[in-house]
């Protein structure tokens, strides 16, 4: 077997194990409903109302978290191939920081009813993640203009990124202590943790509707990934404009990172342990490397959902704590063996 058709076959086993994976996933909890049980429920056979609830409300946090967890392992590939570092992610721009300078405003000002009226009974229902969405987004663009002013090297987002970071936090910081009371600061703690409970069946919707044209996105700049990730030079013999595709690109990865991270909250690490596992069984072309990272994304965090619903039962933990518990002991055996990066090696 060459090695095309090993990505491509690669490829296809992932595909089947994430269709695998859902009715199992769904299937686990505390009322028992059996892998052919979700499979005839998921079918519309022989399923009692009570029953399609179950799985309904299951199968939910699932597809949530195929959307999500698809959504930041493609974003984390697209920042790993503009930065040319093994270690960045879409986080590297602080978009978590302020996402969550967001959330913080949205219970500062939109719980105490203080927007005007026709705002505030339309938006309340979404005020959480449009802040989030919106204050991400910014973030990003921000990030990106600056970088872009200082000739749009990788080390100019890095800086730019890192000091809007702290900026963002010193703001929450600070609302924190003088302003915001203790529930709300609670809600903020909580949401950083990520959890995909969240979303109803509105908010899946719009997950799903925003999760297509992400995907198109993602893999119609595949080849320019190639050649950008191994150099401004290279680009620009190839007719790229470097410096001009890096903005598109990030663009890309934050529109996919804010869309995730706005309903779900935070779940940084999976941008950095999903394209790691992909890049190891499919290796650096983006063509094979996307969808691996993507598909991989989704299992990753749906295994993660699962063990939070049941191994604490009846505690349900955030999926963002166990996703680290689970991706930090491979992500360190990984930077211990060394992981090659272009012109970039650690060890």
């Amino acid at each position: 077997m060459n090695i095309f058709k090993r990505r491509s076959f690669i490829i296809i086993v992932l595909t089947l194990g994430l269709l695998f994976l859902i009715p199992v996933a769904s299937s686990i909890g505390l009322r028992n409903v059996t892998f052919l049980d979700a499979l005839k429920i998921l079918l519309g056979v022989n399923s009692t109302e009570v029953d399609s609830i179950t799985l309904w409300l299951r199968l939910r946090r699932v597809l949530v978290g195929v959307i999500v967890g698809g959504l930041l392992g493609g974003s984390g590939v697209i920042a790993q191939a503009v930065y040319r570092n093994p270690l960045a992610s879409p986080f590297t721009l602080g978009i978590s920081q302020a996402a969550a300078l967001g959330v913080a405003v949205a219970l500062l000002f939109g719980y105490a009813g203080r927007f005007y009226p026709f705002f505030y009974n339309i938006s309340r229902p979404y005020l959480l993640p449009v802040m989030a969405f919106v204050f991400a987004l910014l973030q990003s663009m921000l990030v990106l203009s600056l970088a872009y002013k200082a000739g749009l090297s990788p080390h100019a987002l890095v800086l730019s990124s890192i000091a809007l970071s702290f900026l963002y936090q010193s703001i929450l910081a600070l609302l924190q202590y003088l302003v915001l009371n203790e529930l709300q600061v609670a809600t903020i703690v909580f949401w950083t943790f990520g959890d995909l409970s969240r979303p109803g069946d509105m908010e899946l919707l719009i997950l799903a509707i925003g999760f297509i044209p992400m995907l198109i996105a993602y893999m119609f700049i595949h080849i320019d990934l190639d050649l950008v990730s191994l150099g401004d030079d290279l680009s620009l013999a190839s007719g790229i404009n470097p410096r001009r595709f890096r903005l598109v690109a990030m663009i890309i990865a934050s529109l996919g990172t804010s869309l995730a991270t706005s309903f779900v909250g935070v779940l940084a690490f999976l941008c950095l342990l999903a394209p790691h596992i992909a890049r190891g069984v499919v290796g650096a072309s983006h063509k094979y490397l996307l969808p691996a990272s993507i598909l991989i994304g989704s299992i990753l965090t749906v295994l993660a959902d699962t063990l939070s619903r049941n191994i604490l039962y009846p505690l349900t933990l955030p999926v963002g704590i166990t996703l680290s518990f689970m991706g930090a002991p491979l992500l360190i055996y990984m930077l211990i063996r060394g992981i090659s990066y272009g012109g970039y090696k650690s060890s």
